[in-house]
């Protein structure tokens, strides 16, 4: 029994010395007085980079919220290693790992023990949040076009000489083609949000397929545009789905912050959500689905946002914009 103790051991420890030391997630709890910012700073990173890792659709905390932290991204050398076989078990490139590595004057020398920079890999994941690093914000629009709202948001975009994005449901592009060709016209960007509105979570693979493609194919016949943007209804989505859209060329785009303007709220509750959660790289959700007069309050905050907005030094920008870094 001993020797089989013993033998496990030492497979344990050659198993340790193939792989190397990885750097750790670690977990966070929000404290009072914290804020994105400062608990970003206090750990070396962007608040994109929290915000998306985290998968937060707001900026708001509370305390004793749980947050992980991304892992440093620090490899240890171990014996045997060379810069192939590490770059191997990162899944990079040699070049990759020289270039994230400059302290290392000569790749063929390295010992064990000795730390390194991992490269980032290219983020893959839903976006939240955009470039944290500007003081720029993203103005969004989901479920149209449609002949009630759509015109009236283009026409305060217009008057504010702000550019938004819009998401767009392939059978509204179908019904109101007009719209959707003055919305490209003035400048506005656009994005994927299926052809009918379903939760994407209950359909099969070829069904979610279908619903997308459908739909980019019907902008692309109106507008000539082929976009690569995709906003999931009701923002739910399986991480498999992320992949297979990944695989397809689209990015996804989520949120970070929820005007709540669907809900049918007045336009001083919609500022009153809106202006305490903004922030830079901050993506705005809004609507134009015609649904009774469920968007009366959007419409008469939306120029009041803007001007609020504008006040305290944001620049408005489109979602490829924001995420040109990503």
């Amino acid at each position: 029994m001993k020797k089989k103790w013993i033998g496990f051991i030492t497979a344990l420890f050659i198993s340790i010395l193939s792989f190397g030391n990885f750097a750790q997630a670690a977990s966070y709890t929000v404290q009072s007085g914290d804020t994105l910012w400062k608990i970003a700073t206090k750990n070396g990173m962007t608040v994109d980079k929290l915000v998306n890792h985290n998968k937060l659709t707001s900026t708001m905390l509370s305390v004793g919220q749980a947050l992980d932290i991304p892992e440093k991204g620090s490899y240890q050398v171990v014996w045997g290693d060379t810069f192939y076989k590490i770059s191997v078990k990162l899944g990079v490139s040699i070049t990759q790992l020289i270039q994230a590595n400059p302290q290392i004057k000569d790749p063929n020398q390295i010992y064990p023990g000795q730390i390194l920079n991992i490269p980032e890999k290219p983020y893959k994941g839903m976006i939240y949040m955009g470039d944290s690093s500007k003081k720029v914000i993203a103005l969004t629009f989901d479920d149209g076009p449609e002949d009630v709202y759509t015109p009236q948001i283009l026409e305060i975009l217009k008057a504010k000489n702000v550019k938004a994005t819009f998401f767009v449901m392939g059978q509204q592009v179908r019904a109101y083609p007009h719209l959707l060709k003055q919305i490209h016209a003035e400048g506005h960007a656009l994005g994927n949000h299926t052809w009918y509105h379903p939760d994407v979570r209950t359909l099969s693979d070829a069904q979610f397929i279908q619903t997308v493609q459908t739909t980019t194919d019907e902008i692309k016949k109106v507008t000539g545009v082929q976009v690569d943007l995709f906003r999931p209804p009701y923002g739910a989505i399986n991480e498999n789905q992320i992949e297979t859209l990944n695989q397809h060329g689209y990015r996804s785009i989520s949120w970070t912050i929820d005007s709540n303007d669907w809900s049918g709220a007045s336009a001083n509750e919609i500022l009153s959500r809106v202006k305490p959660r903004a922030a830079s790289g901050g993506i705005v959700l809004l609507h134009n689905f015609k649904d009774g007069r469920k968007l009366d309050g959007m419409i008469e905050a939306l120029p009041e946002m803007i001007d609020y907005l504008r006040a305290q030094g944001y620049e408005f920008v489109t979602i490829p914009e924001i995420i040109e870094n990503y």
